[in-house]
């Protein structure tokens, strides 16, 4: 029984099984050849290997970024060999490395090749703190282990001879373990001791079954198989691609910066007015210029939220935005008029249009015929002036004039300076307060009487009876029956019911009073108890007041529809602020304006302020403010953004443009006609032109903070690009 026991002792050691000598020579890289790139990767030299090493040189920039190398492993052995994925690691946050075969197998087979791919991979953005000089350096060194294949591996007897060639722990390793032979054969003789001595010693015959079945098990856990390792050391300079925000707010940190930063509040953001911390104005000449969406852009500033604000400057030629590019084409309009739309004609919600045969076509179409009681369901819409849903020019319809005329705003494509996108009216409507907004809701028109010799009541106040629905001036009264007397001593007392009685359901506030019947009274009518501030305030700040497009936003928004649909994701909600705050109510002030001429409405920027911040929220222009809802992310730039620049010959300068361009902010008030603000020709800020005019459109769009610069220096001849 004893000899027994050292029998099955002897039995056990074939599956002891040891490495032969492995000849790891047999094992080479043959060829390697970088076979694709995605996104900035570059090689800074080309990859070099030799036996099983590979040394790689590249530059990345941004995360996603990958390139690929097809390489030809040859294994001249007579042993399979397995492509051991779980060694090929890095320590590298920012590198991934992978390997794909051809034909999803792992196996290289004895005297045969396999191709592989090898893929480099930028997988996370290097923190801006790691980077020096916008670089950072990322060394790596790793392994791919090629084990012999289990599958194919015979068993080896133990001999003295072998035990002696396996003693090598550099070229032996078991794959399990990681234990090399040395330790490996110390392991196996101590299990074998062990495992004999129990044997022998123990009298428990349930003991010595354990124990045998246990060694059954443990022994091939310390097995070896050959082992050849291909080393891939990788040099990977990643270089920080700056977004555009980042390069101005770098710019603004240079000796004698032409980006300054802005001091003040700002409203960048619907409904929150804060201390600006990072708003910087791109005052630079040669460092402003932007090719974005297939167009030329300059800077205007950034913005609270990280974004970078631009406005059009036309379309490139030759990848140049430079000064002295021809006129292209665009969406033109004469200046502001007024149509008979009596007839039913078709209209259309909004239209596309086609500048290579220079047509429009009218979208979600209905007809419609105007009168007093049907205009409502066509303000805002558009018509050929025809039943036709194509034509080659189309009109807006603005607002009320009289029950068979409306204003409109007659769009063509034309030729429009290179800069601009187009020339239109910023409305067709300059008799109402209104008019001045980017987008607007209820719409006074003024009205006009020549009072004569008639004898008429004037009143600073008014009562008004909800149960009767009439107006009866209280306050103080006036009373003339001659109007040449009365024009210039009305004071305080605008208003009347043009009676004598003072007692009406349609009150009347006169803001401008003229001698004789040339001009004579012009004033606002008034219903329902409202007065004058009522009034105003429907127009300008009420909760509804942004119901229809101005002529010039109905135009930015087909263009954008047409050009920059696709690009939506790189540009920022913020707020295009057209601040209607009123400084001086002149004219219509019931507590003492008078009614003479020059007795303007002034608007907050009719102190050329610098100020940017936006206290009404239906001023707030953004896709994300339901009071002042944008269709897309685009406007205009304002006043105070474009007087932010000085008005010294490099404010002038920037600000310069073929034409004369209107910018979001309103203007003033008059006794006849609203007026906004624009830029003229030589880039002098103090400009004012009635709404109805026709001046140049340069839309503004604000790029996000990650939107980042591939090429170029940002002057007119070498403009960065957005990519």
């Amino acid at each position: 029984m004893k000899y027994l026991r050292f029998l099955l002792i002897l039995l056990l050691i074939p599956f002891i099984v040891l490495a032969e000598e492995c000849d790891t020579s047999k094992i080479t890289i043959t060829s390697m050849e970088q076979s694709n790139i995605e996104g900035n990767t570059e090689e800074l030299s080309r990859p070099t290997y030799k036996d099983r090493n590979i040394k790689l040189n590249l530059k990345m920039y941004d995360v996603g970024d990958f390139i690929t190398y097809d390489m030809t492993i040859k294994n001249e052995s007579d042993e399979d060999y397995m492509i051991n994925e779980d060694t090929f690691k890095t320590d590298s946050d920012y590198i991934e490395y992978s390997l794909k075969t051809n034909d999803n197998s792992n196996v290289v087979k004895a005297q045969s090749t396999k191709a592989v791919s090898l893929i480099v991979t930028y997988k996370k953005e290097v923190e801006e703190d790691k980077l020096i000089n916008n670089k950072f350096n990322a060394s790596n060194s790793l392994k791919l282990s090629l084990n012999t294949s289990e599958k194919e591996k015979e068993l080896d007897i133990i001999t003295t001879d072998n035990i002696k060639e396996s003693l090598d722990p550099k070229e032996v390793k078991n794959p399990i373990t990681n234990v090399s032979s040395m330790l490996l054969i110390s392991l196996i003789l101590l299990t074998t001791i062990i495992t004999t001595y129990i044997l022998i010693k123990r009298k428990n015959k349930y003991t010595k079954f354990i124990v045998l079945i246990l060694s059954i098990v443990l022994i091939p856990t310390v097995y070896a198989i050959c082992e050849a390792e291909i080393e891939v050391e990788s040099n990977i300079e990643i270089n920080h691609i700056p977004s555009l925000y980042n390069n101005i707010v770098e710019i603004s940190n240079e000796e004698n910066s032409c980006v300054l930063k802005y001091e003040g509040n700002v409203t960048d953001e619907v409904g929150k007015t804060v201390p600006a911390t990072n708003v910087y104005f791109n005052n630079c000449l040669e460092k402003r210029n932007v090719i974005f969406g297939g167009f030329c852009w300059q800077i205007i500033r950034t913005t609270q939220t990280g974004g970078t604000k631009l406005v059009y400057n036309g379309e490139p030629i030759d990848g140049k935005c430079e000064s002295n590019r021809d006129d292209h084409l665009g969406i033109i309009s004469p200046n502001g008029s007024y149509l008979n739309l009596s007839s039913e004609y078709l209209y259309g919600s909004y239209f596309t249009f086609n500048t290579e045969n220079n047509t429009f076509t009218l979208k979600d179409t209905s007809n419609h015929s105007w009168s007093n009681t049907t205009y409502e369901d066509i303000i805002g819409k558009y018509t050929c002036k025809n039943n036709s849903n194509t034509c080659s020019t189309i009109y807006s319809v603005n607002s009320y004039k009289s029950n068979t005329e409306a204003y409109t705003t007659a769009y063509s494509i034309g030729s429009t300076s290179y800069s601009s996108i187009g020339a239109s009216p910023f409305n067709a409507n300059n008799h109402s307060i209104a008019m001045i907004g980017y987008m607007y809701n209820k719409v006074y028109n003024y009205l006009q009487r020549k009072p004569g010799t008639n004898t008429y009541k004037y009143s600073s106040t008014f009562t008004y009876d909800d149960d009767t629905n009439m107006y009866t001036l209280a306050g103080n009264n006036q009373i003339f029956s001659d109007w040449n007397i009365a024009y210039n001593k009305l004071n305080n007392t605008h208003y009347t019911c043009w009676n004598s009685s003072g007692t009406c359901s349609t009150l009347s506030y006169i803001y401008y009073a003229n001698p004789g019947n040339t001009k004579g009274a012009y004033y606002l009518n008034m219903t329902d108890g409202k007065g004058i501030n009522d009034i105003i305030s429907e127009m300008l700040e009420a909760d509804n007041v942004n119901l229809h497009s101005s002529s010039i936003k109905q135009i930015i928004d087909s263009w954008y529809e047409k050009y920059l649909t696709d690009y939506t994701e790189y540009l920022e909600d913020t707020v295009y602020c057209g601040a209607r705050n009123i400084i001086s109510l002149g004219a219509w002030n019931p507590d003492g304006g008078k009614t003479a001429e020059g007795e303007d409405l002034e608007f907050k920027n009719s102190d050329l302020t610098t100020d940017l911040s936006c206290s009404n929220i239906t001023d707030q222009f953004a896709v994300s403010n339901n009071k002042a809802k944008l269709t897309y992310r685009v406007a205009l730039v304002n006043h105070e953004e474009w007087y932010n620049f000085g008005d010294s010959a490099k404010g002038k300068a920037l600000r310069v443009n073929k034409n004369w361009y209107w910018d979001l902010s309103p203007g003033y008030i008059t006794y006849l006609n609203s007026a906004g603000r624009t830029i003229d020709s030589s880039g002098f800020a103090n400009s004012r032109k009635y709404v109805n005019y026709s001046g140049d459109i340069r839309p503004a769009i604000t790029l996000i903070n990650t939107a980042k610069i591939s090429s170029g220096t940002g002057s007119e001849e070498d403009p960065w690009i957005i990519e």
